[in-house]
Order: structure tokens, then C-alpha cells, then sequence
């Protein structure tokens, strides 16, 4: 984060209680907001006279695949297909709506943009507890709910592609600031050139692209008394069903292969189709790792600022090199899952 950004962030106006309670139809608060968390945006819980609440305060640079020059631009494409995933019955937090709408489920409050949804009591995973098959069918059920027509993937997957002479650049910048990773970087240059080309090849093809979700993350899935709850609608995009479908069971999965293996057996199983991304099921793990890393890289080169999630120029420091160490390590575990796991045409 710029310190200009940060400045900025940290300026943004907090409400009272009341205020939201007003804002939101929810009755007399009983205490004041009970701050939650500082990630992509500020959460609080408030307990009302109607019951309790989850709050949610933007930030103005709270990304997304549709954000034009204003963060209305992304919510109101989030917030319609939010509505779609509420009536075909998704597990989802229900929001509330606002006295006087901005738009949607948001208002203004003095500078700033908020949204309420009703607050769900979290539970400790057991330690049998396994979200596979829930998981699995609700990805196919929300990945079925905006079917896009056409062939390609969306062009933020082009956001991990770059030239040759672009790494070797970067790399070479790093060498004159004497960084602790810059050799490193060099020789793991035919690794990412290797990964960046088959996703080059693939870019142009993927026959099912979706609207969904897009952040599908282990913090994203709460574990209510019914059952798993999915939150976060707000970085709605698009991306290929079967690609996503592979990165949600990698990461779900934690990288072990049987776990991997319930997730998209459950999402095949529901209906979802996989066989034709046969070995590149995994491809956007490896997409992820790359523009990861190379965000990184261009900030700690000072040719972009850091964006909020980043942490200290140490701890991007460090972030590079291990990302660049675990490279090789990484496209040889997704190798040995996609001759394992990956579903063959019949």
C-alpha cells in the first residue's frame, strides 16, 4: 500500500452503532460496533434490538474483475448475481437492506459505503469434519446459475503472462539493488517460462467460462450450526468452471491428493464437467503462484505500490524468495496430481 492510499484508508470514517442500526432498519443497538476485521474491507459485529449483524465498511480500493472508476461498479455486478445465488437456495449469508439505498444492498454513510447481513455464529471444524462433497456441489450449483457463451478464458488470466525479456529485466533491476533474491529469480526463469506458455496455449480455449463466486477460500466458508455458510460475494467474476473447479479443491484440499480427490469427485458427481481440461486441471494454481509472485516483484522494484494484503517491505522480501525457492517443487506436485487425479474422457 502507498503511503497516500494508506492514509487515505485509515481516514475512512468509522460509524457509530446507531448510525448503522439507523441506516439499516435494525432497531436500538445494545453496545457499540465490535470491530471483527481489517482485510479487503472492515467488519464489525452489532447486536440490535432485531438481532445481531455483521457490517462490512469498503475501502475505496476494494478490488475486482468489473471495477471501472468506482467501487459501485464491481458491487452492483456482485450484487446481482449475489441475488441469483439467494434464489436458487445457495448457503449464504442473507443481507439486509438498507432504509435508503445507495444501490442494491449498500448506502452511504458520511464518505463511505457499507453493507449488513445478518451475523452467523460461527462453530470450530471437528476434527472429522470434511466440506468435500458440500463444497464440490455448491461450486457446481453457483457455476451453473450464469453460464457465459463463447470460448476463452476472461483476459485477467493474461495478468500471469509476461515476456522473456520482461523477467529477465526484472531480474536484472534486482541484481543492481543487490536483492537477496535476484539470482535465484534468474534461475528459475525457464520454470516460469515453461508455466506461463501452457497457459498461453489454454487461454484461448476453455469451452466454460462462468460467472461465480471468485473467492473461494477457506476463511470464506463459515461453519454455521446448519452447516457450512459460503460469504464474501463481493469479488464476483468470471473465470472457466473446470480450472476454478481444480484451484478450490487444491487449496481446500490443502495439496493432498485423496482430499483433492472427494472435492472433485463431489463436483463431478453433481454434474460438473472436468475431462476437458485434462492435464491443466490445475493450471490456474500455478497462474495464481505466478501473478502472486510477479505483483510482488514489481513492488519491491518500486514499479507499482503495494497493494493492502501485502504486509512490510521485508515480509515481501521474503515472500519472493520463497515463492521463487518452491517453484520447481510446486509445478512438480501439480504434474504428479494431473497424472493422479485428473478425470480422462470416457
Amino acid at each position: 500500500m502507498s503511503a497516500s492510499t494508506a492514509g487515505l484508508e485509515g481516514s475512512l470514517y468509522t460509524p457509530a452503532a446507531d448510525e448503522v442500526a439507523d441506516a439499516f432498519g435494525l432497531g436500538v443497538p445494545s453496545g457499540e460496533l465490535v470491530h471483527v476485521r481489517r482485510g479487503d474491507t472492515d467488519t464489525w459485529r452489532v447486536d440490535a434490538a432485531n438481532g445481531r449483524y455483521f457490517v462490512k465498511g469498503y475501502f475505496p480500493t476494494t478490488g475486482g474483475q468489473f471495477q471501472g472508476e468506482r467501487l459501485i461498479d464491481q458491487l452492483a455486478v456482485a450484487m446481482e448475481f449475489e441475488r441469483k445465488a439467494l434464489d436458487a437456495g445457495i448457503d449464504m449469508p442473507r443481507p439486509v437492506r438498507p432504509v435508503n439505498p445507495l444501490l442494491g444492498w449498500v448506502t452511504r454513510i458520511k464518505d463511505r459505503l457499507f453493507r449488513v447481513h445478518g451475523w452467523i455464529e460461527h462453530q470450530s471444524p471437528q476434527a472429522d469434519e470434511d466440506v468435500a462433497t458440500w463444497l464440490g456441489q455448491t461450486m457446481l450449483r453457483i457455476h451453473q446459475l450464469q453460464p457465459l457463451d463463447g470460448v476463452g478464458l476472461p483476459s485477467w488470466w493474461r495478468h500471469a503472462i509476461h515476456s522473456p525479456a520482461t523477467w529477465e529485466a526484472w531480474f536484472a533491476k534486482a541484481r543492481q539493488r543487490d536483492a537477496p533474491w535476484a539470482q535465484l529469480g534468474h534461475d528459475m526463469i525457464p520454470h516460469l517460462l515453461a508455466a506461463t506458455e501452457r497457459i498461453s496455449q489454454l487461454i484461448d480455449l476453455a469451452p466454460d467460462v462462468v460467472t461465480t463466486h471468485g473467492d473461494f477460500k477457506t476463511h470464506n466458508i463459515v461453519r454455521s450450526p446448519t452447516g457450512p455458510v459460503l460469504v464474501d460475494w463481493d469479488t464476483v467474476r468470471t473465470d472457466s468452471a473446470a480450472l476454478e473447479a481444480g484451484r478450490v479443491a487444491y487449496i481446500f484440499g490443502a495439496g493432498e491428493p485423496d482430499r483433492i480427490k472427494r472435492i472433485l469427485d463431489a463436483y463431478a458427481t453433481a454434474g460438473g464437467e472436468l475431462t476437458w481440461a485434462g492435464p491443466d486441471l490445475f493450471l490456474s494454481v500455478i497462474r495464481n503462484h505466478i501473478q502472486v509472485l510477479s505483483e510482488h516483484v514489481r513492488v519491491a522494484l518500486d514499479e507499482s505500490p503495494a497493494a493492502r494484503w501485502m504486509g512490510t517491505p521485508e515480509t515481501i522480501e521474503t515472500t519472493i524468495t520463497t515463492s521463487l525457492r518452491t517453484l520447481p517443487t510446486k509445478l512438480t506436485h501439480l504434474n504428479h496430481l494431473t497424472a493422479t487425479l485428473t478425470p480422462r474422457p470416457s
